[in-house]
């Protein structure tokens, strides 16, 4: 239900309505509605997509991709990027979800700091930098496919998320220094 009304949205009449019981019955459990929200995310195993180390750098971030495609495609994965907006436009609400990015951004560093031990990237290299060329990539086009391309789309999402971590990593390599931090 969040995934379809966003945090406005989600009330706690509208979940009384879709569960089908009473508001009571709710409140009895839950005194806010971010508390059902994190209870029904932690149930879901929501959280920021991990990043395997696979020993190369272009494995770990194609294992990043393909698991948020698989994500987005999914409920779970349209209530995630809510979540992300919301925390945007809401963030007093939403405060607790900085510490998921704060871990998100460390498991982005460890894996950068490998890469550069291991010669893929230069010293220095950013990794939201790094990250935000996959992920921003995967999320932008899984929301710009028109609705009647998605069987395409999922068809050849395997394909897809090698092209895009192929083109982000040669994109890096190119650009050498200029994605160092200054």
């Amino acid at each position: 239900m969040y995934a379809e009304a966003g945090w406005a949205g989600f009330t706690f009449d509208a979940i009384a309505a879709r569960s089908g019981v009473g508001k009571a019955a709710i409140y009895r459990r839950w005194d806010s509605k971010l508390g059902i929200l994190q209870a029904a995310m932690r149930a879901a195993s929501v959280g920021f997509v991990e990043v395997p180390d696979t020993g190369e750098l272009r494995s770990d971030l194609v294992c990043v991709a393909r698991t948020l495609v698989e994500r987005l495609d999914q409920p779970v994965g349209m209530a995630e990027l809510r979540l992300l907006l919301d925390a945007k436009l809401f963030p007093e609400e939403f405060a607790d979800l900085d510490h998921a990015r704060a871990a998100s951004r460390v498991k982005a560093r460890e894996t950068v700091d490998r890469a550069v031990a291991r010669g893929e990237l230069p010293a220095g290299t950013r990794p939201e930098f790094v990250f935000d060329l996959v992920r921003g990539a995967v999320v932008h086009n899984f929301l710009m496919v028109p609705t009647g391309m998605a069987d395409a789309w999922r068809a050849r999402r395997a394909q897809f998320t090698e092209e895009i971590v192929d083109a982000a990593l040669a994109g890096l390599r190119a650009q050498g220094t200029a994605i160092a931090t200054s």
